[in-house]
């Protein structure tokens, strides 16, 4: 990779909004049972878009599961499967919510998923412990351009994954990747205050592409791979979810109840797999409240609890991330 990151204190910061994203993204399901060819074809272009190939039945059940709450909060009628937006305003912020949680689990559970996605990672898949719900709107949240490997550090050989559970074509707000622009190394601008925008211009234009989702179709983006959401100009919900799955033989992401703390370590106990102590240094990712923000190392016995329920990111004896745990 020949760039680590970004330092330009006096770039503009980048606008999703200002992309037009001009190429189609090449479906790859005929590449799903060769997986040295899956494995280039996402190494040099950044993604694996694969179609229809999810659980019919597993798919409706998410579905119908994320309707559900969407109609709880009165931004559809009950029972619309089509998620036609009622015009109630949305609040946001349920991206994490536990209404949502076992959605995903569930899921990424049944058989044929999970022979999937072991295709996908060319060895038996696991989750990690981080899953984004959303149900947005028109005119609701549009994520920034940014790339996921850059707030996961550690986790080695995962694989973010996104599945539209409605359709999801262009004017829904699905989303749009730079492609190749993996190869580049980090682009976020560390001369800017957290979450350290990509800068205006990085990115060639003509690199940016997009396509139509249908349920059933997966989506599986680089952690080094620029990405954004489009803004939903339909009179639909988009309904969508966002997890990872990483290596079920050797994880290093973990769900953890935190014991006890200490100004260089923290204790957990790890589900399924007991209780471990962990350093923790000023190289540590740590976000236990608000998984945007990167708290200081000399806040970490302040900001970290006895009780809280974190997502515990591992290298060795070191506990490289710390994150607000979030629903299933």
């Amino acid at each position: 990779m020949s760039v680590v990151a970004l330092n330009m204190p006096e770039a503009r910061d980048s606008n999703s909004l200002e992309v037009n994203p001009v190429r189609e993204l090449a479906s790859c399901t005929e590449l799903l049972d060769d997986f040295a060819a899956l494995n280039r074809f996402y190494e040099e272009n950044g993604y694996i878009l694969l179609r229809k190939v999810l659980d019919p039945k597993s798919v409706e059940e998410a579905r119908d599961a994320m309707l559900a709450v969407a109609a709880r909060q009165g931004l559809i009628r009950a029972g619309d499967k089509d998620a036609l937006w009622t015009g109630k305003p949305f609040k946001g912020g349920m991206e994490e919510s536990p209404e949502f949680a076992g959605v995903s689990k569930r899921l990424v559970d049944y058989p044929a998923n999970q022979a999937l996605l072991t295709k996908v990672l060319g060895e038996k898949a696991c989750m990690v412990p981080n899953v984004q719900y959303r149900t947005y709107p028109p005119g609701g949240s549009i994520t920034p351009i940014h790339q996921d490997g850059f707030y996961s550090p550690g986790i080695q050989d995962y694989r973010p994954v996104w599945v539209p559970l409605t359709p999801c074509q262009r004017e829904v707000g699905g989303l749009m990747i730079a492609v190749g622009q993996n190869r580049r190394g980090y682009l976020h601008n560390l001369a800017k205050p957290t979450p350290f925008p990509i800068p205006s211009g990085v990115i060639p234009d003509d690199t940016w592409a997009t396509t139509d989702y249908f349920p059933g179709d997966v989506l599986i983006v680089h952690p080094f791979a620029p990405h954004a959401s489009m803004p939903n100009r339909s009179n639909r919900l988009r309904v969508t979810f966002d997890t990872r799955v990483q290596s079920a033989k050797n994880p290093r992401a973990f769900a953890a109840t935190v014991k006890s703390v200490t100004p260089t370590s923290i204790t957990a106990d790890l589900d399924g797999f007991g209780e471990r102590t962990y350093r923790v240094d000023e190289s540590s990712f740590i976000r236990p409240i608000d998984p945007g923000v990167r708290e200081p190392f000399d806040k970490f016995v302040e900001v970290t609890k006895p009780g809280m329920r974190l997502q515990i990111v591992t290298e060795g004896d070191l506990a490289v991330m710390l994150r607000r745990l979030t629903a299933d």
